[in-house]
């Protein structure tokens, strides 16, 4: 779908003196173009840059996959759309080079902006009865062990189906958009992002007894941490991690709203990967 641009927010990454000034140069540029923009850093507080992105059209951000994916998981829900300016490494994120951020904007002044709802995942952990824990995820949710070179036991349903007990390293479970992430480094598969599926994918399964796992959309996900032994984790997008106890039950879903990335269609989804290295050609 396509959405006018009215006012932008500009979010830069933080302590990052590449991103302010360019960030500046952006609603400069803008503002000579009639244009409303607002910059602001990335802090990590969610409640700030909700209010920031209240009256926006479009939130702008600059840095690496890591502040997009922080910035996104941050206006889940919100209704508005986000377009990456890649500063960082991979960029897989990043619809715009941060060398060609000038012809880029003109092309969304141009022709509007397309807007795409991705999947986004919803989490809650389930202690003794009560939810003790919850949050969102526009990448992934990994349950995953600690320090020690131990196998965890998980046990695994989808609705009201027991799939099994799973003896491993861990659990990724990931949107298509994190399908590039840490999914694919478990040999999870690759997942356009429109599709709306989630994928589950065991990290070093002891003798294999779980291969990765496509689910629809509408699928609920209950993994319950069976060891009593050693060190278990829970990680949102490999940013903000939790403890998780025996006994927990950490249930997985869509979640409502899901999240929305602008595009100008620079690269495709298949040129990207190719661009990337996740697909090599060999002709």
């Amino acid at each position: 779908m396509h959405t006018a641009l009215r006012s932008i927010l500009i979010v830069t990454k933080s302590g990052h003196r590449e991103a302010e000034a360019l960030g500046e140069r952006m609603r400069a540029w803008l503002a000579a173009r009639g244009l409303s923009a607002r910059v602001v850093e990335n802090t990590g507080d969610a409640v700030s840059l909700a209010v920031a992105g209240q009256e926006c059209s479009l939130a702008l951000v600059l840095g690496g996959d890591g502040t997009i994916l922080g910035v996104a998981r941050r206006l889940l829900g919100s209704g508005v759309p986000l377009l990456g300016v890649n500063l960082g490494k991979v960029g897989f994120l990043a619809e715009v080079a941060a060398t060609r951020w000038e012809s880029s904007l003109e092309r969304l002044l141009s022709g509007g902006v397309t807007v795409q709802e991705r999947l986004a995942l919803s989490f809650r952990v389930e202690r003794d009865g009560a939810t003790v824990h919850s949050g969102g995820a526009v990448n992934d949710v990994v349950i995953n062990r600690g320090i020690l070179a131990r196998v965890i036991n998980l046990d695994l349903r989808v609705g009201s189906e027991r799939l099994g007990e799973l003896r491993a390293d861990g659990l990724i479970v990931s949107t298509p958009t994190g399908a590039t992430g840490y999914s694919v480094s478990a040999r999870g598969p690759l997942v356009h992002p429109q599709l709306h599926v989630y994928t589950v994918t065991p990290i070093c399964p002891f003798l294999n007894n779980l291969l990765p796992l496509v689910l629809p959309g509408e699928a609920r996900l209950s993994v319950t941490v069976r060891d009593r032994t050693n060190e278990v984790y829970l990680t949102q997008d490999g940013q903000e991690g939790y403890a998780l106890q025996a006994g927990d039950v950490v249930h997985v879903e869509r979640a409502p709203g899901g999240m929305l990335f602008a595009t100008i269609e620079e690269l495709s989804y298949y040129r990207k990967l190719k661009a990337k290295g996740f697909i090599k050609d060999q002709a």
